[in-house]
């Protein structure tokens, strides 16, 4: 493997899904903010309730994709074109197993919860059940399109992914004017087109890959080593969904059940917010995952592990230098987007800022872990942590905790998770748990404690407005900047930088 053709196809895929990023985040502003003045808050809320219940009941489907991609990853790893035709194959039929038990779970366990745990109006239970029944559908599209978008990560056609995406975007634009304009109940109209979106990407997904990738091929394979195999994977990585469900689906259906449906779009306009940095990050793991993978499956270790460490702390510095303005400045923009803030929007945000940058951190990890495939010991340890959120979550609540506890009890959980997760990759995949505590945990420390200090002074002696915003903004990224060179980069990595830079300059000014 050539490292550095690797690097500049991952600086180009990178690049690539970084313009995706600003596009979804500049369009998310607006529908996000269209969306919940047309709908309301109460069925706002209602529809995070029924994504909740939806997201908590799909979660084997989350764990198989995981598989699925890994043995694509895997298998494009080994260059071996006849054993990719069979992954595919096998792992689209067991999408298909999978989508028909998720099925069966919605239309009794979820419709059960639907009827007598969710805390929604009398006069809006048949608008949700109908909400729910075409959260279903579109659920099972994404089942389906799981090999598929898997082989286009796999294969880095990253200009490709992105395409998707922005298809996405100019729907939700669509979405939102026609949701403006309609006679009928917006709610119901609002999951409807969310449907047709999801299938016209659907298509044009399934078109794509009939024309540009061999493998994906509609036909379906059995290979019952195969499967055994990656059941066996699957059942241990839905350990680590069991969790995740526990820390984002269950958090809301939890402070539904407490706190009532105006909280739950308080919970996730501040997500929405949060969800900006871990997009941040998220384009930078993306185009990374797949070189983990493969520096695994043709044993090239060593690589993996600076893979591991640079994208660990690259990822967590990438979202810091917005961070800090988000954090400091989240309410004076949250009115700016929304106009009526909601009550707690603020407090869900500053909480979700830091188990954003945590769970960058963490990204990789688990993408090793998930390409040594051995996960027993790592889900029961890592995961066992995580696990413990929601009945922690159900205990504080139930003893008159305020909601704000949801995101503290969380942003603990993940830090001993992210700790937990580097110690069991020592046998897994020979990782160094001291360095990683060195290049990795020390310096986002002290970097961040850096960066953090001079914008709070700023925000403690200026009155809230564009001025401050603009000074504290232009400030933090100044110092998040100089604190990353000078404490968070190695020796080797800030003389790549100023080679880098030397080089554009050079470019720019001699020609």
């Amino acid at each position: 493997m050539n490292v550095s053709s690797d690097n500049k196809r991952l600086a180009k895929n990178t690049l690539i899904l970084y313009m995706r990023m600003f596009l979804t985040m500049v369009v998310g502003f607006y529908t996000s903010r269209v969306v919940l003045n047309t709908l309301g808050i109460v069925d706002y809320g209602i529809y995070n309730v029924v994504g909740g219940i939806v997201g908590v009941l799909s979660m084997l489907n989350s764990a198989m994709a995981g598989t699925t991609q890994r043995w694509i990853t895997m298998a494009i790893g080994v260059n071996d074109s006849q054993y990719l035709r069979k992954v595919f194959a096998v792992g689209l039929t067991a999408q298909c197993i999978i989508g028909l038990i998720v099925f069966i779970l919605m239309e009794s366990i979820g419709l059960w919860y639907l009827y007598t745990h969710a805390v929604i109006p009398v006069e809006r239970i048949e608008t949700a059940f109908w909400v729910f029944q075409i959260s279903v559908f579109t659920l099972l599209l994404n089942i389906i399109n799981v090999p598929f978008l898997g082989s286009i990560i796999a294969h880095e056609k990253m200009g490709v992914f992105a395409s998707f995406s922005i298809v996405e975007v100019f729907a939700k634009l669509i979405i939102c004017f026609m949701l403006s304009i309609t006679l009928f109940d917006k709610l119901l109209v609002y999951a409807i087109l969310l449907f047709l979106a999801s299938m016209i990407n659907f298509f044009w997904l399934h078109i794509y890959c009939q024309k540009k990738i061999p493998e994906a091929r509609f036909i379906f394979g059995w290979d019952k080593q195969m499967y055994k195999e990656m059941w066996n994977l699957t059942s241990w990585t839905m350990v680590g969904h069991i969790s995740l469900i526990g820390y984002t689906q269950g958090i809301v259906l939890l402070i539904n059940m407490f706190f009532g449906p105006a909280l739950n779009a308080a919970y996730s306009i501040a997500n929405q917010a949060t969800n900006i940095i871990n997009q941040f990050s998220s384009s930078f793991q993306t185009a990374i995952n797949p070189q983990i993978t493969k520096n695994y499956a043709s044993k090239q270790y060593g690589e993996m592990h600076k893979l591991i460490y640079r994208s660990a702390k690259f990822s967590y510095f990438l979202m810091l230098v917005i961070a800090v303005p988000l954090f400091f400045e989240a309410n004076f923009l949250l009115r700016i987007w929304l106009g009526n803030v909601p009550d707690h929007s603020v407090a869900f945000m500053r909480w979700g800022i830091f188990i954003a940058m945590l769970t960058a951190v963490r990204n990789p990890l688990v993408t090793a872990a998930i390409a040594n495939g051995h996960l027993k010991k790592y889900q029961l340890v890592v995961n066992g942590i995580l696990i413990m959120v929601a009945p922690l979550l159900y205990i504080a609540f139930k003893l008159g905790a305020s909601a704000e506890w949801a995101n503290i009890i969380l942003l603990i959980a993940m830090f001993l998770a992210v700790l937990a997760s580097a110690f069991m990759l020592q046998k897994m995949v020979a990782l160094n748990f001291g360095t990683f505590i060195k290049e990795v945990v020390c310096r986002i420390i002290i970097v961040s404690i850096f960066s953090f200090v001079i914008p709070l002074l700023l925000y403690t002696q200026m009155n809230e407005g564009w001025n401050r915003l603009f000074v504290l903004g232009l400030c933090s990224v100044i110092v998040s900047f100089m604190s990353i060179y000078f404490v968070g980069l190695t020796a080797q990595e800030t003389r790549l930088v100023r080679e880098l830079v030397s080089k554009k300059m050079n470019k720019i000014f001699v020609k």
